[in-house]
């Protein structure tokens, strides 16, 4: 199959033929999948190809995903990259892309598929998401000293849609947090990724935790939704998420955010294009490749906008 690949490759180049390769988020509605798409197509261009930035309307939507994925095939691209919220969508467009011969990345996430579609995949691009739960926790107990002079307070989770990255940024949050005794997590609520979700989530657990100290999105744009509620409630409330959007940026300047986790997702879709001209290209490329994360504030801000 990879000989086969690269004769088609080089066919490609004599006959001067365009390369078009496709990105399928799980939504467009997250400003996260939005800047990814971006690095993706910035990427693409510098090459010269044609990328279809493609996603379903809202992402529970996972067979409107599927049937993204089965669209691009039957089109004919040559690489594709996905990030589905279901794990069932992803296994399946694995093993239609592995029949067609099609490069299958996975960006976003790092946990591998089931062994008998993880070998369609060709790689997985992403950040640790536990780490980054992690380095949010460790971001909220430093606050709370701040604050308190010791490790106590309350703190409010907001959750993603049910799936492998609500499961790993809150696990990776709660494995600090549960070192330290006399900081209790008040409440754990699902917002969906929804800004305008978190904002109503958290007004109610405002009026039941007036004291409320903390609340951690699992991502930016939760995060940001509470942040919203606390100023509207005129409540001392430190807000911190995942993701590292240019909103999210300007949100900790304007006070609304404390703090994230920059993912960089811009240079996440660009390594997802690179990695993709590798493999056409013939080269090999690690079957993980990890992205960085770091905790961003008003401190450091301005070194990322």
């Amino acid at each position: 199959m990879k000989k086969l690949l690269v004769f088609a490759m080089v066919l490609i180049a004599v006959l001067g033929l365009s390369v078009e390769v496709a990105l399928i988020a799980p939504a467009f509605t997250s400003t996260f999948h939005v800047t990814v798409a971006n690095g993706a197509e910035a990427q693409a261009e510098e090459y010269g190809w044609t990328i279809d930035l493609v996603a379903p309307q809202q992402e529970s939507d996972y067979l409107a995903g599927l049937q993204l994925i089965e669209s691009m095939l039957t089109r004919g691209v040559q690489a594709m990259s996905v990030n589905m919220i279901s794990m069932e969508a992803m296994i399946q467009g694995a093993r239609e892309a592995g029949a067609e011969g099609v490069p299958y990345f996975v960006h976003n996430s790092l946990v591998p598929l089931p062994e008998e579609s993880d070998r369609y995949v060709t790689a997985y691009v992403g950040y640790d998401q536990r780490k980054a739960g992690r380095q949010c926790a460790a971001k909220a107990v430093q606050l709370l000293i701040d604050r308190y002079g010791e490790a106590k307070g309350q703190i409010l989770i907001l959750q993603g849609i049910p799936g492998y990255h609500t499961t790993e940024r809150e696990g990776g949050f709660r494995e600090i947090i549960e070192l330290f005794p006399d900081i209790e997590i008040v409440a754990s609520q699902p917002a969906d990724w929804l800004r305008d979700m978190a904002m109503s989530v958290t007004e109610n657990v405002l009026q039941a935790y007036p004291n409320l100290d903390v609340v951690f999105g699992c991502s930016d744009a939760m995060a940001q939704g509470a942040g919203q509620a606390a100023l509207a409630e005129g409540k001392d409330v430190y807000t911190i998420g995942i993701d590292g959007n240019p909103d999210a940026f300007e949100d900790i300047k304007k006070g609304i955010l404390t703090a994230t986790a920059a993912t960089q997702p811009y240079e996440m879709g660009a390594i997802v294009v690179r990695s993709m001209k590798k493999v056409l290209d013939g080269e090999e490329v690690p079957h993980f490749i990890v992205t960085p994360t770091v905790i961003v504030d008003l401190d450091n801000v301005d070194d990322f906008m």
